[in-house]
Parts: structure tokens; sequence; C-alpha cells
């Protein structure tokens, strides 16, 4: 059959989307990364960017990462600007032969096996590694995300996306319970996602400042409260951190002994990079393996940083590549 490249790969988050353009497996060219809220809807993005590299109307095969679980034909992007997306309004629209959608998180999860080592931080090793065994990837940004990758010993590579960010968050110290609290008066459900993402650290921060009566608590958003973390410049920010670390460690663990994660534990998304020394340095680890007598178990588990932003690329171009060759989605 027909190569069908150049090919359109994306990767669309709650914030930015990134685009590029395959030429050959894995081979990338004119990647560049957009801000959602600056384009009027979905098609428009993709529009302009073909556009831009000179190729309207001749991309015949697509492949688009989503924040949204794939139902039916609606994309529910609820921590994107556009929100409620059509797919057959999309591809009607882009006029691309072939084109499939899928989770952010499910690409990321297909792209785990190809990323290069030195696009991965070691967080724990461990000296059974085994990548036949099933791998998860759990990812902190503008949402939470979450997927399971199966390696198939005939088929390849098979991903299951989680809505996971969505589960009910369970608190394991006081202070955690505290946070609970609050969340309670706030939300009519109080997920895991509402403290572990861009807006969950700045909740956290919020709600620690009334928990501890901080009179100097300061109108800060992400990215401040994280630099004065950092720097270790402000009390409460420092703690803010702490305890998002803490709650990563526990959902990370708590997704790993649900799916047997021998093959791995992967840490997506925007935050973790961003604050890595911080993360390495926090109780992150200890609170990953606090399972009582699971403790041996979970120590087996190897746990890794993904630092490209373009990761997910990979598994983007994985899906499509199967589904062209053999008719369906991995």
């Amino acid at each position: 059959m027909e190569n069908n490249y150049p090919r359109l790969i994306a990767d669309i988050g709650g914030t930015y989307a990134r685009l590029s353009i395959e030429e050959s497996p894995f081979e990338y060219k004119n990647k560049t990364i957009y801000k959602c809220v600056e384009y009027l809807s979905f098609s428009h993005l993709f529009l302009s960017y073909l556009e831009s590299v000179n190729l309207s109307g001749k991309i015949i095969a697509a492949s688009i990462a989503v924040p949204s679980p794939i139902i039916d034909d609606s994309l529910f992007m609820i921590n994107s600007p556009w929100e409620k997306v059509s797919i057959s309004e999309v591809k009607s629209q882009l006029n691309i032969k072939d084109i499939i959608f899928l989770n952010d998180f499910h690409a990321l999860a297909l792209s785990l096996p190809f990323i290069s080592k030195n696009n991965l931080v070691s967080i724990k090793e461990s000296v059974n590694n085994n990548k036949d065994k099933p791998m998860i990837v759990i990812g902190p940004g503008t949402g939470l995300g979450m997927a399971t990758l199966i390696n198939h010993p005939i088929n390849g590579y098979y991903a299951l996306p989680a809505e996971g960010g969505r589960s009910t968050f369970t608190p394991v110290d006081d202070i955690e319970i505290e946070l609970l609290k609050l969340g309670r008066q706030d939300f009519k459900h109080v997920s895991v996602e509402r403290f572990l993402s861009g807006i969950g650290i700045k909740y956290i921060y919020e709600c620690l400042s009334k928990i501890e009566e901080n009179k100097n608590h300061k109108d800060i958003d992400t990215s401040e409260i994280s630099l004065l973390a950092i720097n270790n410049q402000d009390e409460f920010a420092v703690k803010t951190l702490n305890i998002f670390c803490n709650m990563l460690g526990t959902i990370c663990s708590n997704f790993a002994v649900m799916t047997n994660s021998f093959g791995g534990v992967y840490i997506g998304g925007g935050i973790v990079p961003k604050i890595l020394d911080f993360f390495i340095a926090s109780n992150f680890r200890n609170r990953f393996i606090s399972k009582g007598r699971y403790e041996m178990y979970l120590s087996q588990i190897p746990i890794d940083v993904i630092i490209d932003k373009y990761a997910a690329f990979l598994g983007a171009s994985y899906a499509l590549d199967t589904y062209l060759n053999k008719n369906y989605i991995p």
C-alpha cells in the first residue's frame, strides 16, 4: 500500500497544542507549539498550521491526540477553550482521507517503548525491570491524564486510556483530610484532578493558607508558587509543592497496584519536568511505596519522568501506522 507520507501528527492539550509533519517513521519536521486559546475553533488551528507549512490540501493521513475520551462523535475537552467538538465536522473541514483521534495519554502510553533514554529521568530504578509487563503513564498538567500500556507478544503494543483524574480524591494524612474538607465546601465532587493539576497547585496553596491562617497569603498563580517553592522563598509555596508531590506519589502507587505495572511507571505532563529537582528531593518515592505489607512489591517498580515535550508524537505515529496497515487503533 502507499506509505501516506507526509502525515500530520498532533498532540493537543488543555493549554498548548503541538503539531508536526511526519516525513518518515518517527521523523518530524515543522514542530510547532500553539496556545489553544488563540484559535477560534479546533479546525481553525489545524488549517492555520497546514497553511503555514504550505501543505494545505496535501495531507492524506493524520493522527490527533486530544484531552478527551473518544466516545461516538463528540470530544469533551473540558479543560480546553473549545470544550465540545464534533469529530465528523473536523474530518469534513480538514478534508484528510485517513484521520484518527485518540486520547492524549493513549498516545503518550504508546510512545513509552520508543522514547530515548536521554528523554527520561530515573526517579527509582529496579533490578527486575521487565518491559513485557504492563507500563503506566500519569501526568499532571492542565488536567491529570492516565493510561496503561500492554505489550502483546504477537500484535504489539496496545494502550488503555483512563479518566483517572476524575476519580475521587482520598486523603492519606491529616493535612490532606483538611484539604478535602475545604474541597467539599467548594465542589460537588472532589476529584484527584482538583489537586493534581496546574490549577490544583494554586488551590492547595489557597486552602493551606486558610488552614494555617496565613496572614501573608499572596494571590499568585501556579507558576509563581512553583518558582517560590523551588527557590525556597515562601514557606507556604514549599509546603504546597511538597503536598502536591506527596499526593502524586499516592495516586501513582494506587494506579500501579491496580495494573501490576512492573514494566514501569512513567510521569508525563507539563508540571513535573518544570519542578524536577524539587520533585526528586521530595517525599514522592516514600509515598509511592507506602502501602504497608506491599512496600516490597512496590519497591520493584521503576519510575521515570518524561522530559520530552513532544513524546506523544511517537505514540500518535504508532497508532496511525497501525491503523493504516492493520485497520485498528492499538
